[in-house]
């Protein structure tokens, strides 16, 4: 059973993210956040190991628009999105296990 959050959310409603995921989304947001506001074009360059140029260039800027468009997020609707995605992938294993069993 997955632990649901007691945060309420933007319509006044309990949160339905679990906590993990809600403290995921958060850890992921305040890092990239975190990461743009202290590093500069040439240290973004340096740590991906890419070469100045058009590339790169093109390359930071869509880190910096990643990094403003998760400020416009609240915890909970990225968490929201990742619990979906886990509840997808348990599916698809689930369909897949016992496909293999029918198969064997």
């Amino acid at each position: 059973m997955t632990e649901r959050g007691e945060i309420y959310n933007h319509n006044g409603k309990a949160t339905a993210a679990n906590l993990s995921s809600r403290d995921l989304a958060s850890k992921f947001a305040h890092a990239i956040g975190e990461f743009n506001w202290r590093t500069d074009y040439l240290k973004f360059c340096q740590l991906l190991e890419l070469e100045p140029g058009d590339y790169a260039d093109e390359q930071y800027r869509h880190f910096q628009q990643l990094a403003e468009s998760l400020t416009r997020f609240n915890a909970e609707s990225p968490a929201l999105m990742i619990d979906q995605n886990n509840c997808q992938f348990a599916i698809r294993n689930s369909q897949l296990n016992t496909r293999n069993r029918l198969i064997a």
